[in-house]
């Protein structure tokens, strides 16, 4: 029997622009979305839920992939900052209608996970606002 392939979804929303990736099991990329910034602190969360549904239709369409497929998801959200903002923006995010894991992080740590192969180093983002992010081998 053929096995069903899985993909993955990540959403980078700054504060001025918002990207989506989906790739396959093998980090080929399928699909790319964008949209404008989704920082609720500057479009509340009506405006966080408008681009993401965007940048994510617009991966989407590209990819060919049904939301169905999608095996785990990743937000790397400007604006959220501390633990009290993780529900409100996790809300917004349920509304895509996605049926697998999701996991969400202030925007500051794509760069850190993604630049640090062992996930130790620092990342300093200066975009429309700025942000310093580190993690040393303990994990602190």
């Amino acid at each position: 029997m053929a096995q069903t392939k899985r993909y993955f979804l990540g959403i980078d929303v700054g504060s001025s622009k918002t990207h989506a990736l989906i790739v396959d099991e093998h980090g080929r990329c399928m699909g790319f979305g964008k949209s404008g910034g989704g920082n609720h602190q500057g479009v509340g969360y009506e405006g966080f839920f408008r681009v993401i549904e965007e940048s994510f239709d617009g991966a989407l369409n590209v990819s060919g992939v049904d939301k169905a497929q999608i095996a785990g998801a990743g937000f790397g959200v400007a604006g959220c900052d501390f633990p009290s903002d993780r529900d409100a923006h996790l809300r917004e995010i349920s509304k895509l209608g996605l049926s697998c894991p999701v996991e969400i992080v202030n925007d500051g740590v794509n760069g850190l996970l993604a630049g640090a192969a062992r996930g130790v180093g620092v990342n300093v983002t200066a975009g429309s606002s700025n942000n310093a992010r580190g993690r040393n081998k303990d994990g602190k």
